[in-house]
C-alpha cells in the first residue's frame, strides 16, 4: 500500500507565511518502506514532480528514504545522481515515544496520540494499529502502527494525511542490495551544487527512465526550457529563499 501526506515546512524563518508544500508518498512493502516525493502509478512510470518557482532551496524533509524492516535503525537515502546511490545518514536515533490516551479518527482509522523528540523538535504523532506497520512520514516511525499525521509543537514541520491506497501489482523501485554506496559528505556536496542548477539537479535525482512533466503552481504545463527560464528569474529575485530552519535542527 501507500500513504499520501501533505507536507508543510516553514523552512525560512524570515518567510513564515510561505511554507514549502509538497505531496509525499510512503510506499509500504514486504521488505520495507520508501518515503519519496515521487508518485509511482500502476504502470510503473513515475508521476510528475511539482516544484515551486519561489523556492531556491528544498526542505530537508523532502528526501527519498528507504527503511528496511530487518534493520529499521539504519534507513538509507536513495540519491539518483546520474544513477542511484545508497547514502546512510550520519545519525538516526530511535524516537522514545510516549503514547497517551487521546484518540481521534483520521481517514476512517482510529488513531492514538504519541509524543516524541527527534531532530531537536518535539513531535505529536497520530498512529493507527489498524495498519500494523511501524512506519511513518520521513524519519518518524517506531510506533505500533502507521503514523498518519505528525507535527512538531511549533507547527513548523507538519505531515497531514491525504489518502491511502492498496497497490495490487508489484512495483520494482530499485535493487537495494546492488546499490553502490555514496558517502554522506559527497551527498551533501551534491545538494549544495544543486542550488546552481535547480532544474538540472532535479532531473539528475530521477531514475534514467523517469518521464518528467513540468507544471507551474497553478497546474499549467510548461517545457523544460520555460522551467529553466523561470528558475533563472527566481535567482535574481531579491527575496531569496533560505533554508535556515531545517526539519532536522541537529543537522546544522
Amino acid at each position: 500500500m501507500y500513504i499520501k501526506y501533505d507536507l508543510e515546512h516553514m523552512a525560512d524563518s524570515l518567510k513564515k507565511d510561505v511554507p514549502i508544500k509538497r505531496s509525499m508518498y510512503l510506499y509500504i512493502g514486504a521488505e520495507g518502506s520508501y518515503f519519496t516525493p515521487l508518485e509511482i502509478n500502476r504502470s510503473k512510470e513515475l508521476g510528475g514532480v511539482p516544484f515551486g518557482m519561489d523556492e531556491t532551496d528544498q526542505s530537508d524533509a523532502i528526501v527519498q528514504l528507504f527503511t528496511d524492516f530487518e534493520n529499521p535503525s539504519q534507513p538509507f537515502i536513495v540519491a539518483f545522481i546520474g544513477k542511484p546511490f545508497k547514502v546512510y545518514p550520519k545519525s538516526n536515533p530511535a524516537i522514545d515515544w510516549k503514547i497517551g490516551t487521546e484518540e481521534k479518527s483520521i481517514g476512517g482509522y482510529l488513531c492514538h496520540k504519541a509524543v516524541g523528540q527527534f531532530g531537536g523538535r518535539t513531535y505529536e504523532a497520530w498512529f493507527t494499529e489498524e495498519i500494523p506497520y511501524s512506519v511513518g512520514p520521513w524519519k518518524l516511525n517506531g510506533l505500533p502502527g502507521a503514523i498518519l499525521e505528525a507535527a512538531d509543537t511549533k507547527k513548523e514541520v507538519q505531515f497531514f494525511y491525504a489518502g491511502l491506497d492498496v497497490v495490487k501489482d508489484k512495483l520494482v523501485l530499485f535493487e537495494k542490495k546492488s546499490l553502490p554506496e555514496l558517502t554522506y559528505e559527497k551527498y551533501k556536496k551534491s545538494l549544495e551544487n544543486s542550488k546552481l542548477d535547480k532544474v538540472g539537479s532535479m532531473l539528475a535525482n530521477l531514475p534514467p527512465d523517469a518521464k518528467v512533466e513540468f507544471k507551474t503552481e497553478d497546474g499549467r504545463s510548461i517545457s523544460q526550457e520555460e522551467a529553466e527560464m523561470m528558475m533563472k528569474g527566481v535567482k535574481n529575485d531579491v527575496k531569496k529563499f533560505n533554508l535556515n530552519n531545517p526539519a532536522d535542527l541537529t543537522s546544522k
